[in-house]
């Protein structure tokens, strides 16, 4: 499975549930396949993909 996410959220919306997926094997990360940040100055999160585990890899050659 793949979520795109293309509109504005902020680390609070997103820190719970990018425990759920890490912690059931999938990742969030950037579009660019990095993991997604906390703590950072601007709150606000970049556009963002959460895949399941046997997509993790695969979607960035997708794009």
């Amino acid at each position: 499975d793949l979520y795109p996410r293309f509109g504005p959220t902020m680390e609070w919306d997103t820190g719970a549930a990018q425990a759920v997926v890490e912690a059931a094997g999938g990742r969030v990360t950037t579009l660019q396949g990095v993991p997604l940040r906390y703590n950072k100055p601007d709150l606000l999160n970049p556009f963002f993909m959460v895949s399941s585990h046997g997509l993790a890899d695969l979607w960035p050659r997708l794009i």
